[in-house]
């Protein structure tokens, strides 16, 4: 049978298709190189955001010029990086105001800013309040908060607004303070403890109310407080003194599935991605987890879940 000959044109055809398939792997590469050089620049800036951050100590650690490395970055964070540090230490200054005792002039220094009168001044420009207001207001208006990188505000969860009625629960208390220097926080890896180990003792569905409040004995840390509890008041034929009673009102109900990883990630997501999409204001009063039993059951790729409702209290 003759030898079947490659025409010019096939050579051609070939060729072209070898030059696209080269161009999108290049083009692949480039995309890939961009994200880690944003990746880096962001957490150069979430580590000194306390800090002077200096554009140009940015552009020597990742050997771009100044005018290609604030295009890669307005291309995939939508604004400048001066704009974007500005928003980030703005944000983590407005948790500070509701969360700690720290003075007004404090954080502002903290944050960087050459005066209080400036820091002032960019507070409201954002927030569209000044920053003693915007802490003695009794709701937090979380819109305008820019998120830290690590936050995915892609994510959805299941979400309603509902109306609670009261409930008295027994249980337990725990108290611990957070420090405040690389805010915000993931949820404490004992807390993940303490939610399994109380699920299996009591064998039961485990509410769980926290608060997060300024310490009144150090002004850089925040307080916190859960209430560990259930409906009935005895365990093992043992009666419960402590109670809380559970706050009726409007809260936003969301739903959660997941790991550890995810969980400790979980609240900041609600708190500082989702509540601002959905324009909703937390009002005062705690946060209530009511966490199911069979959770503890389940696993996700060989690792422990949880599965909860969330509630926040908003206006």
């Amino acid at each position: 049978m003759p030898e079947k000959l490659t025409t010019p044109t096939s050579l051609i055809t070939q060729y072209v298709k070898h030059l696209k398939c080269l161009y999108f792997r290049l083009q692949q590469r480039g995309m890939m190189m961009k994200r880690a050089i944003i990746v880096s620049v962001l957490e150069q800036i979430e580590k000194n955001l306390e800090e002077r951050i200096d554009i140009e100590k940015l552009v020597v650690i990742t050997g771009y010029s100044r005018r290609s490395l604030q295009d890669f970055f307005k291309e995939k964070c939508g604004v400048s990086i001066g704009k974007y540090i500005r928003q980030r230490k703005l944000s983590r200054s407005a948790t500070l105001l509701k969360l700690t005792s720290q003075s007004v002039t404090d954080i502002a220094f903290r944050m960087g800013f050459d005066s209080v009168q400036s820091y002032s001044r960019e507070f409201k420009k954002t927030f569209g309040v000044n920053p003693n207001n915007y802490r003695k207001a009794d709701f937090w208006d979380l819109r305008n908060l820019r998120p830290p990188y690590w936050l995915d505000c892609d994510e959805h969860y299941q979400f309603e607004i509902c109306q609670l009625t009261s409930k008295e629960i027994f249980g337990f208390q725990t108290s611990h303070q957070i420090a405040t220097n690389d805010l915000p926080k993931k949820a404490s890896p004992i807390k993940w403890k303490i939610i399994h180990e109380t699920l299996r003792t009591w064998g039961e569905n485990v509410y769980c109310l926290s608060s997060f409040k300024p310490d009144n004995t150090k002004d850089q840390v925040i307080a916190v407080s859960s209430f560990f509890g259930m409906e009935h008041n005895s365990v093992d034929g043992g009666k419960i003194p402590m109670s809380r009673v559970i706050k009726c009102g409007k809260y936003a109900k969301f739903h959660f599935v997941g790991h550890k990883e995810q969980y400790q990630q979980f609240s900041n997501t609600i708190y500082m991605c989702i509540l601002p999409k959905l324009n909703l204001i937390r009002r005062e009063g705690e946060d209530i987890e009511y966490f199911h039993l069979a959770s503890v059951q389940k696993q996700q790729n060989n690792e422990s879940i949880v599965d909860l409702y969330y509630y926040i209290p908003v206006l």
